[in-house]
Formats: structure tokens, C-alpha cells, sequence
């Protein structure tokens, strides 16, 4: 008898039309199960941020049919995810990109000071970046990527290769419970001496 497993790949081929059509949903979902699967374990506690919006306009056929149909952003987002792990406060953003480089037109510059300013006040804070071509997920340091960031921009470079990541960051480990394990990433670079 043929058991069809699960593939750990973030990046399934059979979910390709629906990762065309909502960049970054599938890393998100990914993120979202890990870190439920973290507080399931009593691991860590981090949660997604939601985006603060202004409702403008609701539509109330009835009131279990409420639907928001005119919104907007109230301030831009900081970043994606925060929480607490062994004790520290921890914050990060959460990237993908379909190219074998990570630009840095993807990320803002109030999200990288956000960060800096974590960093600065002793919590943990990085960038996850998940490179969809070749199914691979990297953390780093926002004090190193802030130092890529000058850097590169300084010799007119306008983004990060994986080979720079390899040695500026941490691989993450891919598999299915966590998907992303990126917790042993973060023991690899903040806790371990």
C-alpha cells in the first residue's frame, strides 16, 4: 500500500496557484502554526500583530453579516510578530522573496529602526526571510543586517544573497512539527555562547 506523506516544504507544488496569488500567505501560515505549536509547548508566546486600521464604512444587511467596506491604515505597521521567549521580549519581521537575493526595497525603514530600538532596549530582534526558489529560511540579527544594509547600500548594492546570509545569519530547520523551527535559531544566536 502507497502512503502519500506530508511534504515539509513550505513552497508545496500542489498550493503553487494560491502562493502566486497571496505573496507571503503561505510563510505566514507557517509562522502562525509554529509558533502555535510553541505555545502548545509551553515554549515561547508569540503572536502575530494585527495591522491597526480605521473603519470607515460597514455594511450591516444584518447584524451576523456585518462586513467592513471601507477601511484604512491608521499608522504603518511596525512588524510582524512579537512576544516572549525564556524571558526576553522578542520582535521580529517576517520576509519572503521568489529571487535568490533579498532586496531591500521589501522592507521599510521605520520597520528596521522599530527593531534597532528593540535591540537597544535588550529585547531579541531579527528578520526571518524565507527564499521561496530554493525552500530555505534564514534569520538575522537586526544589528548585522543593519551593518549588510549600510554596507551594501554604501557599494550600490540593493540587496542580500544567500551566500551572505549563510555567514551573517542562521539557517532555520524546515520540517512538520514546527514547520518552521526557528526557536533553535534563535538559541543558536541569543542564547548559546
Amino acid at each position: 500500500m502507497k502512503i502519500n506523506y506530508p511534504n515539509p516544504s513550505i513552497n508545496h507544488t500542489s498550493q503553487k496557484k494560491t502562493i502566486n496569488r497571496s505573496h507571503g500567505m503561505l510563510f505566514e501560515s507557517a509562522l502562525n502554526s509554529s509558533n502555535e505549536f510553541y505555545r502548545n509547548k509551553n515554549l515561547a508566546f508569540i503572536y502575530k500583530k494585527p495591522t491597526p486600521i480605521q473603519i470607515v464604512k460597514v455594511d450591516y444587511p444584518i447584524r451576523s453579516k456585518a462586513r467592513i467596506t471601507e477601511a484604512y491604515y491608521k499608522t504603518p505597521s511596525t512588524t510582524d510578530y512579537n512576544g516572549i521567549y525564556k524571558g526576553k521580549y522578542i520582535d521580529y519581521e517576517a520576509k519572503e522573496t521568489e529571487h535568490l537575493t533579498f532586496s531591500f526595497k521589501f522592507i521599510s525603514e521605520h520597520q528596521i529602526i522599530h527593531l534597532l530600538k528593540i535591540n537597544e532596549h535588550g529585547g531579541i530582534a531579527f528578520i526571518i526571510i524565507y527564499f521561496r526558489k530554493v525552500n530555505r529560511v534564514f534569520i538575522i540579527d537586526i544589528l548585522k543586517f543593519y551593518d549588510l544594509y549600510i554596507h551594501q547600500q554604501e557599494n550600490n548594492k540593493k540587496s542580500i544573497s544567500i551566500p551572505l546570509l549563510e555567514e551573517k545569519g542562521k539557517e532555520v530547520s524546515l520540517g512538520y512539527t514546527p514547520v518552521i523551527d526557528y526557536l533553535q535559531a534563535v538559541d543558536d544566536l541569543y542564547f548559546t555562547k
